[in-house]
């Protein structure tokens, strides 16, 4: 069982993990995340074995942008902030695209 420093600290670069996540996401042309009572869950972290972490994060892209490079633009910009700020490495970046936004 882990001690409450260990989880502590997780609970910490949790946050940190997400914001990172969720500030590189909104750089991205044609992305917005969840909004209202879900936008909680827009981003969610794991952490895996030997320092690693997955992210788990679902978004709208605007009509007129191309989903496939869409999606690989999140992915590689949300993998380079974590790593670059962060001690831990990135394993996968899972997007889930829950809708093409007409008004964005």
């Amino acid at each position: 069982m882990a001690d409450k420093s260990t989880v502590q600290n997780l609970e910490v670069f949790s946050k940190v993990i997400t914001a990172l996540a969720r500030d590189a996401a909104l750089e991205v042309g044609g992305i917005s995340l969840r909004e209202g009572k879900r936008a909680k869950e827009a981003v969610r972290v794991s952490f895996l074995q030997n320092e690693k972490v997955q992210v788990d994060i679902s978004v709208n892209i605007a009509l007129g942008f191309s989903v496939p490079s869409t999606v690989a633009t999140l992915q590689e910009r949300v993998k380079t902030r974590i790593e670059a700020s962060t001690k831990y490495k990135v394993n996968s970046v899972n997007v889930d695209v829950i809708s093409v936004d007409a008004e964005q």
